[in-house]
């Protein structure tokens, strides 16, 4: 009887080391993938499949371009009106493009316009897009007279369909109620009536009395208006309407069914470019760039790796003193500590969040902040084991988060301000403690809650 009780105990001794070793494991794999990532071979290198960091200006440096007047501008064009208006299209452009960053300033005597956005791999499209002039229309094919415009669009977007084929992605565009009234109009097939005259002789037997007689018959022909569409006086597509549209929205396909996914994505570049520019207005006037240049951050490749060295010295002495201080215990908690800075560098990148030298800021007291919490959830654990407390772990963590919850409560809220303000420097900030803390709340009561109650349970 005693020798089962030992075996029983013995059996699940092992189940639970078996468990803690299996997360364990699990929080050395999601290391090694946040700290190094994941590479593949792609042609003659390899490549990290983990999204990349996205770096700020402050830290990246910056391109620096300058728009100025094209050569062939009227005069009577040349107006603060038309180079205000210029500036807030060009700067849709980066919001719709989804630049985080970016300054943009405008030279109200000469129109020139001066623009500073990150440097990375899509910055030379982004600038690409910067001076196209998004003039649409549609046109009569015969008459070439400008039925619909600019002016008649309330938005567009592009979605995708597919067929036993492939994928085809196609550009929708929604036109306001103007818009929407012109469209059926045109798109509304015209209906005219020809006369078909007959005559009938009569026989040659009442020759002197020969009378002309008419029979008209109504014939009804219906006709579609051929309409041609451009983009700055490029056609795009030239077609003719079966039925009337009715509800202001047309669908154009881009490109045709396919498999291959370089060539869609080359088609959805195509159709997104068309919707940026239809959504973001057309220019007054038409400008050229007259200066791209790289400018350097003053902030290293260096300074960034020593940062990274500084921040991984810190935590491992920062583990170190758990594992000293509280044996075992300490050296899971330390385990899901670095855990959770992997996921944490995980949540920035794939949450598109700019590193900026006060995000890093951001993150150094996340962790802080993390090592803070376990330590209190060590602490109090320590405390009811030694006070005989039933669920000794599942206290210590409720009452550690009460304290911790209560005192960072107004630095969260304080996260989430910064989160909306236009300034990169706060928001980045701002971006990067929320996910932090909200990280921290989630990964503690999951993973730092198993490893402490599997470690001391049955004691």
């Amino acid at each position: 009887m005693m020798k089962s009780k030992t075996q029983r105990k013995e059996n699940k001794n092992f189940w639970k080391n078996i468990r803690i070793l299996t997360i364990s494991l699990l929080i050395v794999l999601i290391s090694m993938i946040g700290f190094y990532g994941i590479y593949e071979q792609d042609k003659n290198m390899m490549k990290n499949k983990v999204k990349d960091y996205q770096y700020a200006m402050d830290i990246n440096g910056a391109r620096t371009i300058k728009l100025a007047l094209n050569s062939d501008v009227a005069e009577e064009d040349k107006k603060e009106e038309n180079y205000v208006k210029a500036k807030n299209v060009i700067e849709n452009r980066l919001k719709y493009m989804n630049v985080g960053e970016y300054n943009i300033s405008l030279n109200k005597s000469n129109g020139e316009i001066y623009i500073e956005i990150p440097e990375n791999t899509n910055t030379d499209k982004t600038i690409a897009n910067l001076t196209t002039v998004g003039k649409f229309e549609i046109q009569d094919s015969t008459t070439q007279e400008v039925l619909l415009n600019n002016e008649d669009i309330k938005a567009s977007k592009v979605l995708y369909s597919q067929d036993s084929t492939g994928t085809v992605p196609y550009l929708e565009i929604d036109f306001n109620k103007n818009g929407k009234k012109k469209l059926k109009e045109i798109s509304t097939p015209t209906t005219t009536e020809e006369n078909n005259v007959a005559e009938n002789e009569t026989t040659e037997n009442s020759v002197e009395n020969t009378t002309n007689t008419t029979n008209t018959t109504d014939n009804a022909n219906t006709t579609s208006r051929e309409i041609t569409m451009k983009l700055d006086d490029q056609d795009i597509l030239t077609t003719t309407f079966d039925e009337p549209i009715k509800n202001g929205v047309i669908q154009l396909s881009v490109g045709s069914s396919t498999t291959d996914s370089e060539t869609l994505s080359g088609y959805i570049s195509q159709a997104q470019n068309v919707a940026m520019v239809l959504d973001s207005g057309n220019l007054p006037v038409e400008y050229e760039i007259e200066k791209n240049q790289y400018i350097l951050s003053d902030i290293t490749n260096n300074c960034i790796i020593y940062v990274e060295i500084a921040i991984a010295v810190l935590t491992l002495i920062s583990v170190l003193i758990l594992i000293i201080k509280y044996k075992m215990n300490g050296l899971l908690a330390g385990l899901s500590l670095i855990g959770l800075l992997a996921v944490f560098t995980l949540t920035i990148r794939y949450a598109n969040v700019l590193i900026s030298i006060e995000s890093v800021v951001g993150i150094v007291l996340v962790v802080l902040l993390d090592y803070i919490l376990t330590i209190m959830i060590l602490n109090k654990q320590k405390e009811n084991i030694k006070d005989e407390i039933e669920n000794a772990t599942n206290k210590a963590i409720i009452d550690s988060y009460k304290v911790f919850l209560s005192r960072t409560l107004p630095i969260f809220i304080m996260a989430i301000v910064f989160t909306f303000i236009k300034w990169n420097p706060l928001s980045s900030f701002g971006m990067v403690v929320f996910w932090g803390l909200s990280l921290i709340i989630l990964y503690n009561v999951i993973i730092t809650k198993f490893l402490l109650k599997e470690r001391t349970q049955g004691k």
